[in-house]
């Protein structure tokens, strides 16, 4: 009796460890702002890239994905706006955040935009050369 409580003891205590080392898609996560357009960034799968931009929804512009491989690097969820001030109409800094999935080698273009004028030509543009390992 007491070797069975001692089996069904040590098997709990592997099922609560194993329960802890489960596939997670988080690893760290990469922040970068305006100051590191152009630069080259590696990543590896699952972590998180998060990128902050000064911007001003309340004018009609935001920023959005011109281009990148969504094989290797794909966007999480919407730009988030966090505004300077209480006024309303204030500007403020725009995150977008992005998930490494696969190795590979991607350039990330984000254009500073209104989506409903098409023809007209973004007011800004900042790109970084991403690498996943």
């Amino acid at each position: 009796m007491s070797r069975l409580i001692f089996v069904l003891g040590a098997v709990s205590v592997a099922v609560l460890l194993l329960a802890g080392c489960g596939t997670t898609t988080g690893g760290q996560t990469v922040k970068l702002t305006e100051a590191d357009a152009g630069k080259r960034v590696e990543l590896a799968p699952g972590d998180t890239l998060e990128i902050a931009l000064e911007g001003n929804p309340s004018t009609g512009y935001n920023w959005e994905v011109e281009s990148v491989d969504n094989a290797i690097l794909k966007q999480v969820g919407e730009p988030q706006f966090e505004a300077d001030s209480s006024a309303v109409g204030s500007p403020g800094v725009i995150t977008l955040a992005f998930q490494a999935l696969a190795s590979g080698q991607t350039n990330l273009k984000l254009i500073y935009h209104r989506s409903f004028e098409p023809e007209v030509a973004p007011l800004e543009t900042y790109e970084v050369s991403v690498v996943v390992k």
